[in-house]
């Protein structure tokens, strides 16, 4: 027999989170803020708790790249492929180092490996259409652009500068 009036099902059954992976997640909230710093500290305290994470060194190496700590992050980087080869967010971390440097061959065969394992994550074809134009291949650049657009939620902010660099390559096709 149920009740006249049951209770509402909630819609979502709250996450149980271990203490390095709450730790992980402020650091996220910290780094869509901008706040490196307080990012890095929580990311190092996840390591601390759990070193096996290799998420937790991926995240921590872009922090450190953006923080301009270029040696660090590709430390950080290359533990995160040793603990876990999969590590797409690793390979687009070494992405960005190797564009930074100005080494785009690297920069797009990284991007190409964190591609393959994360083909649904808009932000790597956009980087790597980025470091195809500048290699001077803007056809391969338009095709990465045009697999990205669609990628990116309607309302992302991000879909403009696509949208910007799509005219900028269709140029240059041309």
């Amino acid at each position: 027999m149920t009740p006249a009036n049951p209770e509402p099902t909630p819609r979502s059954a709250a996450r149980r989170l271990s203490l390095p992976d709450r730790y992980y997640e402020r650091a996220l909230d910290h780094f869509a803020k901008s706040r490196l710093e307080l990012a890095l500290a929580d990311l190092d305290e996840a390591l601390r708790l759990n070193p096996r994470k290799a998420e937790y060194y991926a995240a921590r190496g872009l922090v450190l790249l953006l923080s301009e700590w270029p040696a660090d992050a590709e430390t950080d980087f290359a533990q995160a492929l040793r603990l876990d080869p999969a590590q797409w967010l690793a390979y687009y971390g070494r992405g960005m180092l190797a564009f930074q440097e100005g080494n785009f061959t690297e920069a797009v065969d990284q991007f190409s490996r964190a591609q393959r394992l994360a083909p649904q994550r808009p932000e790597v074809y956009v980087y790597r259409a980025v470091a195809f134009y500048r290699m001077g291949n803007a056809q391969e650049a338009l095709a990465d652009l045009q697999v990205a657009l669609p990628l990116f939620a309607s309302r992302d902010a991000r879909r403009g500068t696509v949208e910007r660099w799509l005219e900028i390559v269709r140029r240059a096709v041309r």
